[in-house]
């Protein structure tokens, strides 16, 4: 009965082995692809930079309409 463990290597890959290695390497990234994947993440950080500040902004803007608007009632000043 054949262990389930070992499976047959086909021709091809074959070869690429020597002396019970493999000889080729893994397939290399482009650096340009590793260059474009940086300048996106420096992208989307200054993005959600941009956010946050606007975010406080407003928060900062409703906060003042918000005590315009008591004042405006007579409320507490």
């Amino acid at each position: 009965m054949l262990d389930e463990a070992f499976s047959t290597v086909e021709p091809p890959e074959l070869e690429t082995v020597t002396g019970g290695r493999i000889s080729a390497g893994p397939p290399q990234t482009d650096p340009k692809l590793l260059q474009a994947i940086a300048q996106l993440g420096d992208t989307v950080k200054q993005l959600g930079a941009g956010l946050s500040q606007a975010s406080q902004q407003n928060a900062q803007g409703m906060q003042q309409m918000m005590q315009q608007m008591m004042q405006a009632k007579g409320g507490p000043k």
